[in-house]
């Protein structure tokens, strides 16, 4: 894709508008920024899981607000989306997207490759793995070429110390020393070589070592004249295909696997903070022992069980959830025609909690298969 025209913006009002679509008339346009920035309150997490924005959370973690004020803009001056009545005294002014915004949607998916792009991101968490991920493998990289060259007097590439500490442990025996040095390149040419060859030239582009100072998406988008919105995408998709790989063929990735791999073998279905209290859960400890444990808020523990109940269809949840009350809430929401949590809880009155109605649309969601 090497059209001089397309913008950043252009690419960046593509991401928007798709990922509008499925809030249009149930939310605000400012949920929509909550979730590409990565928001992790209670609201927004929920927004991601009801309907499906697995791939649009934390897209632009360094999004300003000055930013999508820009987005929204174009995109309302466009007449791709416009505001609705507000139908409360409370209520804050929801929006649909119009007939030409859903054509422009289209468009702009086909032109983008948006579903290519997009596919490997199908849960919250891989938005951290990646970024967990590229810092490890960035740090090993360098430190490898470092080692290869016998030159250990360099500046690391990633600051944070606890990714400092993780290398520095991979390679504390001369016998990993030895194996990281020999495996590295082939594991990595074995990895990344199915890969389309503009993210296999992202990738390697960005990585730094003895020979090899790694030049930032900025300055990739500079040299290849690309949108740097769009090799974001790119570069994206080709760290989430390597985390799939490695999780799925760790035993052709010795080495490799040991980036995306926890210790401790938590549910690798899950964010690693859910699948921590999902452990907690399966030995019998209820949202405030857990809370108090893991010394987070309960209501932080009750957006975990809500991402178990979607995952993890062998959770046993009637302890928190009546099946019963499950079956109204679900055709609650079919009737009313919307997943707000507001709203089913005022037509279902104090009998029902905001936990019960979100493990329900939870597990509808999850059973589904969506």
């Amino acid at each position: 894709m090497n059209n001089r025209s397309i913008t950043a913006q252009d690419v960046n009002c593509a991401v928007a508008l798709n990922a509008l679509i499925p809030l249009a008339n149930e939310r605000t346009l400012q949920a929509a920024y909550y979730i590409l920035r990565g928001r992790k309150a209670n609201q927004t997490l929920q927004d991601v899981h009801l309907y499906n924005l697995y791939p649009y959370y934390r897209m632009f973690p360094r999004f300003s607000k000055e930013d999508w004020n820009k987005i929204v803009s174009t995109l309302l001056q466009n007449e791709l989306v416009e505001y609705l009545e507000v139908t409360s005294t409370n209520g804050k002014p929801s929006f649909s997207v119009t007939k030409k915004g859903k054509e422009q949607a289209r468009e702009w998916t086909s032109r983008y490759q948006l579903d290519f792009w997009l596919a490997p991101f199908t849960d919250s968490g891989m938005a951290e793995r990646v970024e967990l991920f590229w810092h490890r493998l960035h740090l090993v990289v360098q430190t490898i070429s470092q080692l290869l060259a016998e030159d250990m007097g360099f500046m690391p590439v990633v600051s944070d110390k606890k990714i400092q500490q993780w290398v520095k442990a991979q390679v504390s025996s001369p016998t990993d020393r030895s194996q990281w040095k020999q495996q590295l390149g082939e594991e990595l040419y074995h990895l990344w070589s199915p890969l389309p060859q503009e993210v296999q030239t992202l990738l390697v582009g960005q990585l730094s070592g003895a020979a090899q100072v790694g030049k930032t998406l900025s300055q990739l988008s500079m040299q290849q004249n690309q949108a740097s919105t769009y090799l974001l995408l790119t570069f994206r998709y080709g760290l989430a295909q390597s985390i799939q790989r490695l999780q799925a063929e760790a035993g052709s990735f010795p080495y490799l696997s040991r980036l995306v791999f926890q210790k401790d073998k938590l549910d690798q279905r899950l964010t690693e903070s859910a699948a921590r209290t999902y452990t907690l859960i399966q030995r019998g400890l209820g949202i405030k022992q857990i809370a108090s444990t893991r010394k987070v808020k309960e209501s932080t523990v009750e957006d975990h069980l809500a991402e178990i109940a979607l995952r993890c269809p062998e959770w046993d949840y009637t302890a928190y959830l009546d099946p019963e009350m499950g079956d109204r809430i679900v055709q609650t929401s079919e009737l009313l025609q919307t997943s707000r949590l507001r709203l089913i809880k005022d037509q279902l009155g104090a009998d029902v909690s905001y936990l019960q109605i979100r493990l329900a649309l939870a597990r509808r969601q999850g059973e589904s298969g969506i």
